[in-house]
């Protein structure tokens, strides 16, 4: 469904089976962000073909770490022209023991290769603009993208409503966690689009979010 002009949400809301939430950027150079586990992937494209978006349309896939349930399903668009981006780190996690996760649940990891890396900064889609942070924690390389023009934070599994991202797989650190929520909560925000559960929207909403994650569930990471 589109939340705001240009901008497409796509929740899971199975309780059967883990996947992450998808978000399709539909401006100059139409952007998803976590495709998710390859085994949904044709749901998402029926829901995004509902909304008239076709999967050919789709000329990035952002991955804001490459745990099987945000990043899998880029091997669907391995025929295609589609670019794939993710934070260098997050590769090199991969290589030395993300993989784990995958051979865990019996997954193949998807022989995709990044055309780019994600880069703390600025990354210019066309005319959009978007601010790259890098915030491990959960995973060494995770990224959040900040789209300031229209106040949108895509936080993918660093936190939730009401949540954080675990931090007992592989590399992951509860006081980096900390520092990169902490980095978030000063972003002007009022849409939080993070990679699984509930959308948040409403600035007052978004900082309770922070405030109450920040003193009720900081001294338990």
């Amino acid at each position: 469904m589109e939340l705001i002009e240009g901008l497409f949400v796509y929740p899971w809301t199975s309780l059967r089976d883990n996947n992450a939430n998808s978000y399709l950027i539909d401006a100059a150079v139409p952007t998803l962000i976590d495709v998710g586990h390859l085994r949904h992937v044709n749901q998402l494209l029926q829901s995004m073909n509902q909304d008239g978006i076709a999967r050919d349309k789709i000329a990035l896939i952002v991955s804001t770490h490459l745990h099987p349930d945000h990043h899998e399903g880029v091997a669907a668009f391995s025929d295609k022209e589609t670019l794939v981006t993710f934070h260098e780190e997050e590769a090199r996690h991969l290589k030395e023991f993300g993989y784990q996760l995958y051979q865990a649940t019996g997954l193949p990891i998807p022989d995709v290769e990044p055309q780019f890396y994600l880069e703390e900064g600025t990354l210019r889609l066309g005319t959009d603009e978007f601010d790259v942070y890098h915030t491990p924690g959960h995973s060494p390389g995770s990224v959040c993208l900040y789209w300031k023009a229209k106040k949108v934070l895509f936080s993918g599994d660093v936190l939730f409503f009401g949540g954080v991202g675990r931090t007992d797989f592989y590399e992951g650190d509860g006081t980096l966690l900390k520092q990169s929520i902490t980095r978030l909560s000063q972003l002007d925000v009022e849409y939080l689009l993070p990679g699984h559960g509930r959308v948040v929207e409403g600035k007052a909403n978004i900082r309770e979010n922070f405030r109450w994650i920040q003193e009720e569930m900081f001294p338990l990471i």
